[in-house]
């Protein structure tokens, strides 16, 4: 490993977290395109990145060199001084014309898998939510999104899809927003009013010392902020519902170069102008940081045609049918027991073909031999291990399964990004999620409900027959939808895990629930079952399942949310 003086090694720390350490992380100042081209290098030359960037600083870099080194040493001087407005220049200042540098070093050592190494950070704000849904496409792209429990949403400040506006359907389309964003405003209050009538202060804090939350041993005042701050979250739960897929959000995410340039390329060709604006954005916003990598960003007509459903050349015309929430189980592998367990001794022992491995857990272990393997390998599994194996050996059989829900379970299973998934394009047509809160918030709050979907459901049916894929900004959060979704057996449990805790979401709380039951119907030895018991919920068969280290709901009364 390279000696560096102290100088040196003051000046290196301002773009790495250590130069001596053999492993560290890259600071901020190290500019993504800076990492990328150096990492560059690993596929032809040993030298650690920390020597390539003391080459660049000094104006070493082999056909960039700078021959005055008495400005490389002022920039060690500069750097270890905090002297630069921006430490980045000191690298530009030691490679000269650096974007052909980068440009002839990308080149060489393969564009595609160096763009993979450069991550580009990105913010964007008062998207729709249909933007939302289509960056989410991307397994890649990392995101926090603006929450529906903690913000309330600006429903005077919708997204007015620029085709529809210039047409005959304007007045129709603000007419149904508009509506909607009333209703919007008045179930929040309705629904905050109902939770307080529900769940007085004194039941909602004998509901936290029975969850054991710390909450529950606070001073009066911060019980009580806690308090309207749940109550309030519970109402945005409901009003929820009413959002038009118009709401305008805000989004942070990063993702590789790589994956930026797929998405600009073939989201110009998408038919909602709001997308196509979007991936011109991204294309500028990206190029100012990584302007050597995103190279291939023309409009891509292959997967255009395909956001274009082909302009209607794979239509199905069925008749409308109204959903109810469920799961069902579209497919999965009967062997999936004794596979993954051969998956796991594949991993635990001295390399061995794995039909090899399967012969032996089929011939030589009973049931009750194999449910003993799991609970081996679970049986210290503490409340923060999220994953039943340390690497993917329980991920190798998957299940893929269809959710019947609310548009807005869907945008929360959404962020399961290891989750492959497919979905059609929102409608009214499979009717909307009606839950018991809103019958019991009254008849009035019933009819209000229905009124707006009835209304709102007319105008899309309208609009959609000129814009089929604008008029989706009109859908609400409550229209059921059917999104097809495939994942490991462990992506699974985690799944359950996550998303069945009290702090949960009413709606996506139900689904996971019905993908536990559906899920261990097909697969029950999850649970040390050979059969699911006939007529049983998931709650009651898991009170006495006798294996609980790999699927792990919650089980119990939620109470309000924190």
């Amino acid at each position: 490993m390279q000696q560096y003086s102290d100088l040196e090694k003051a000046a290196l720390e301002v773009f790495v977290t250590s130069a001596e350490d053999p492993i560290y992380a890259c600071r901020a100042d190290l500019p993504p395109e800076v990492f990328g081209a150096f990492g560059s290098f690993f596929s032809r030359n040993p030298k650690d990145l920390r020597g390539h960037l003391f080459d660049a600083i000094h104006g070493r870099i082999k056909g960039h060199k700078i021959d005055d080194e008495s400005a490389a040493q002022e920039n060690l001087m500069k750097l270890a001084g905090g002297e630069f407005l921006s430490p980045a220049e000191a690298l530009r200042s030691g490679v000269s014309k650096s974007q052909a540098f980068f440009r002839e070093w990308y080149g060489k050592y393969s564009h595609k898998s160096i763009a993979n190494t450069v991550w580009i950070p990105f913010v964007g704000t008062q998207v729709s939510q249909l933007f939302a849904r289509q960056l989410a496409f991307d397994q890649l792209a990392f995101f926090i999104e603006q929450s529906t429990r903690y913000v309330k949403f600006d429903v005077e400040n919708l997204h007015m899809d620029a085709a529809i506006m210039k047409s005959s359907h304007r007045d129709l389309y603000i007419g149904t927003l508009q509506e909607a964003a009333d209703a919007y405003q008045r179930f929040t209050d309705l629904a905050a009013d109902h939770h307080a009538k529900e769940w007085p202060f004194d039941r909602w804090l004998r509901s936290k010392e029975g969850q054991d939350d710390p909450i529950a041993k606070a001073e009066d005042k911060s019980q009580r902020r806690a308090y309207r701050r749940e109550l309030k979250a519970m109402a945005f739960d409901v009003a929820r519902l009413l959002l038009p897929q118009a709401v305008k959000t805000n989004i942070a995410w990063i993702l590789d170069a790589r994956s930026t340039e797929w998405d600009i390329a073939a989201w110009k060709g998408h038919p909602l102008t709001e997308i196509r604006r979007s991936a011109e954005l991204i294309e500028k916003a990206g190029g100012a940081i990584a302007p050597s990598l995103l190279k291939y960003t023309e409009e891509n007509p292959y997967y255009g045609e395909q956001y274009r459903n082909f302009d209607g050349a794979l239509f199905a015309d069925l008749p409308a049918e109204c959903m109810k929430k469920g799961v069902d189980v579209i497919s999965y592998d009967p062997d999936a027991l004794d596979k993954s367990l051969a998956m796991l001794l594949s991993r635990n022992n001295r390399s061995a073909d794995v039909s090899r491995l399967l012969g032996f857990v089929k011939d030589k272990l009973n049931f009750d031999d194999k449910i003993e393997i799991l609970r081996t390998v679970t049986k210290k599994r503490g409340r923060h291990d999220e994953w039943v194996d340390v690497e993917e050996a329980f991920d190798c059989m998957s299940v893929t399964v269809q959710f019947r829900s609310d548009i807005g379970a869907m945008r929360d299973l959404r962020r399961h990004q290891k989750w492959d998934r497919n979905e059609g394009i929102y409608t009214l047509d499979n009717g909307f999620y009606l839950p018991d809160v809103i019958r019991e918030m009254g008849a009035e709050a019933v009819s209000t409900y229905e009124e707006v979907m009835g209304r709102t459901f007319d105008a899309e049916q309208i609009i959609r027959k000129d814009f089929p894929h604008a008029a989706q900004y009109l859908v609400p959060m409550a229209a059921m939808h059917s999104i097809t979704m495939r994942a490991g057996l462990d992506q699974f449990q985690y799944f359950v895990a996550t998303r069945t805790t009290p702090q949960g979401h009413f709606s996506y709380r139900e689904d996971a629930y019905n993908l536990a039951t559906a899920v261990c119907k097909a697969h029950p030895w999850l649970l040390g079952l050979k059969e699911f018991p006939e007529g049983k919920g998931i709650d009651e068969v898991y009170e006495n399942a006798p294996l609980k280290g790999i699927l792990r709901p919650y089980i119990g009364e939620t109470g309000l949310h924190t």
